[in-house]
């Protein structure tokens, strides 16, 4: 039943694109709107020979802790990180292109100081990209698109250190889907890009687990874990001021089942768990400015505004968008 209501509330996110703007009329331009594109939403498909970097710089400080009840408690000492993340994309025909998505961490401890961590590696995520609809403006025909790849273990994820600071990844083989939806509108003369998406994530091949993990094992434990599925359902909103600058904003919600452990403590302790699953309500407004159709910018802040079973984070981040 809550895989169920996961899955409702996630396509219903989808379809609101769709339903809420199928009524606007179709203006003509007076000039063609440049975009970024917002911080949460999937982008689509290339055309063929088309490249597209997009290198991400984020920071993330936790805030609050939130319980199953809603119930916040602050965060003190908690794992601070800044990340570079780089997506690069590749049109192999017109409609399907190809996606790379490597990831760059540093974290450490407050009360540590910037000594507490390390750079890592992340874990490496691999898509390929199929839009299937063609838009149509005129007909109110949105562009379609099915997302699906793999994330591999690059990642550090196992014999951690104690605070946990130079773990980089969950040590999985992860599939991932999306069903991602464009449009594109003029309303009073100003453009407006609508996005809707779905994804779901599901662990393929677990781990095996030394000592501390990301799991949250102890340094004894010799055993099994896997991430428990997970996913994002979202709208995104791109408001063109003019042709350069655009004002941004997504509204996304995250779920994810617990993640499950099997193993021993000192060779002796059988541990079998499944962690408590978790979501959360995020809202990521930015802005973006475009030099030109190929190169813009984006700058904004995501945070959490509703969640159960989770850490409310304040996420800063800038991408800088260029297409050849």
């Amino acid at each position: 039943m809550k895989l169920i209501c996961n899955f409702g509330i996630t396509f219903g996110l989808f379809l609101v694109p769709s339903c809420v703007f199928a009524t606007q009329s179709s203006l003509s331009s007076s000039y063609q709107q440049w975009y970024t594109g917002s911080l949460l939403s999937p982008s689509g498909a290339l055309r063929q020979g088309g490249v597209t970097i997009e290198p991400y710089i984020s920071y993330n400080r936790p805030i609050d802790n939130v319980d199953a009840f809603g119930h916040k408690s602050p965060v003190y000492g908690g794992t601070q990180s800044v990340a570079n993340t780089t997506l690069v994309k590749y049109g192999i025909t017109n409609h399907l292109s190809i996606q790379l998505h490597p990831q760059f961490l540093y974290k450490w401890k407050s009360s540590y100081g910037n000594g507490g961590g390390q750079p890592r590696i992340g874990d490496l995520p691999l898509d390929f990209i199929w839009r299937f609809i063609d838009p149509n403006e005129s007909r109110l025909i949105p562009a379609v698109m099915i997302q699906a790849g793999i994330s591999f273990p690059t990642g550090r994820f196992d014999r951690l250190n104690a605070t946990k600071t130079n773990a980089g990844g969950n040590g999985n083989y992860v599939f991932r889907a999306a069903l991602v939806t464009q449009s594109t509108y003029r309303i009073s003369g100003h453009a407006l890009r609508v996005r809707g998406w779905a994804n779901v994530r599901r662990s393929v091949r677990d781990a095996e687990i030394h000592g501390i993990s990301s799991y949250g094992t102890s340094q004894d434990f010799i055993g099994n874990a896997e991430t428990g599925m997970n996913g994002q359902g979202g709208v995104s909103v791109e408001y063109g001021i003019n042709q350069r600058w655009v004002l941004a904003c997504d509204v996304a919600r995250d779920w994810s089942y617990g993640s499950k452990v099997k193993g021993y403590n000192n060779g002796v302790d059988y541990v079998n768990k499944t962690g408590q699953g978790s979501g959360d309500w995020v809202v990521a407004p930015a802005v973006e400015y475009n030099w030109s159709a190929r190169y813009g910018i984006i700058a904004g802040v995501s945070t959490p505004f509703w969640g159960k079973n989770t850490t409310e984070s304040l996420s800063g981040q800038v991408a800088f968008d260029m297409v050849f």
